[in-house]
């Protein structure tokens, strides 16, 4: 907890800063992953050159119905696309073997950002040709997922588990090579966690980690409702994001202690900078780099709902 309290008492203090002294920063990006144990961390090695991601420029195809906050794909050489390149690294780099694995991300509070990051980090890790990458919207009361990437909503996931829908028919191909969706469909008037706590469920899970190299599912904030802890149990682990200038210390900490609670495995806290109060990707926040983080010598320097 020692670093991901120094973190969030950082992001508390940048909250409180005067919009003037934000806006003075520079653009960039800052991504940054804090390990809850550091002797844990995995080692930042250079990815195996069969993993390696084929970086030519490639000609954008502009999409209208799909949402500016797709940095990777839009701005595939931009600072923030590089960011969440390190973030992909440290992924594989902590999977050496290249088992298949499912990812959460969650936050303390609505609107910190998971969800650009569940499709930033899908999209970053599908640029890896051999990589199959499958999106999922599990924010059944919030789902975005498929508004941002201009595709149905439904059926989706809360179809399958009500048995309205089979695991084939949910599965949408996304605008991005080797990337998948599965949206949150509709979850008529069960509630989510009764859907979630069916039979179905560990079966439906099972069954993404076996088809998609890297699965990454979208949850409700922790504080919110027991959604992750559920969804928390079937995955290797939790990204928690924390938003500069937004995230309240004391929400993000008891974030943190509730998924400790239910013994889901913490990946680490991504922090997510803001440089002005609006930008042009859609979501009302920009980037900037700053020495904040450096605990692992990697990053020099130091993205909504």
């Amino acid at each position: 907890m020692g670093r991901i309290a120094d973190a969030l008492k950082r992001a508390e203090e940048e909250r409180r800063r005067s919009t003037e002294d934000v806006i003075q920063k520079p653009s960039g990006a800052t991504t940054t992953m804090l390990p809850l144990e550091p002797g844990k961390s995995p080692e930042l090695s250079a990815v195996d050159n069969d993993l390696a991601n084929d970086e030519d420029e490639q000609p954008v195809k502009l999409i209208d119905s799909m949402s500016e906050a797709l940095v990777p794909y839009y701005e595939p050489s931009s600072l923030i696309s590089e960011q969440y390149r390190g973030l992909r690294t440290r992924l594989l780099s902590s999977n050496p073997q290249y088992e298949h694995r499912i990812v959460a991300i969650t936050s303390g509070a609505p609107k910190e950002g998971k969800s650009v990051t569940t499709l930033n980090l899908s999209s970053i890790l599908a640029e890896i040709r051999h990589l199959k990458v499958l999106a999922v919207d599990g924010d059944f009361r919030r789902s975005s997922l498929a508004k941002m990437l201009g595709l149905p909503g439904k059926p989706g996931l809360a179809d399958v588990l009500d048995g309205q829908a089979t695991y084939e028919e949910v599965i949408q191909e996304t605008p991005i090579p080797n990337m998948y969706l599965m949206p949150s469909g509709s979850r008529g008037e069960r509630s989510a966690a009764e859907l979630l706590s069916s039979t179905s469920t560990r079966h439906i899970f099972r069954q993404m980690q076996n088809d998609f190299h890297y699965t990454v599912v979208d949850t409700p904030p922790a504080t919110t409702v027991t959604d992750v802890g559920i969804i928390g149990q079937m995955c290797h682990g939790v990204i928690v994001i924390v938003r500069m200038n937004k995230s309240h210390q004391a929400v993000a900490k008891q974030a943190v202690k509730l998924l400790q609670v239910n013994n889901i495995p913490i990946l680490g806290c991504l922090v997510i900078g803001r440089d002005s109060p609006g930008s042009r990707y859609g979501y009302g926040y920009g980037y900037y780099y700053r020495r904040y983080y450096n605990y692992y010598n990697y990053y020099n320097k130091p993205s909504s709902d």
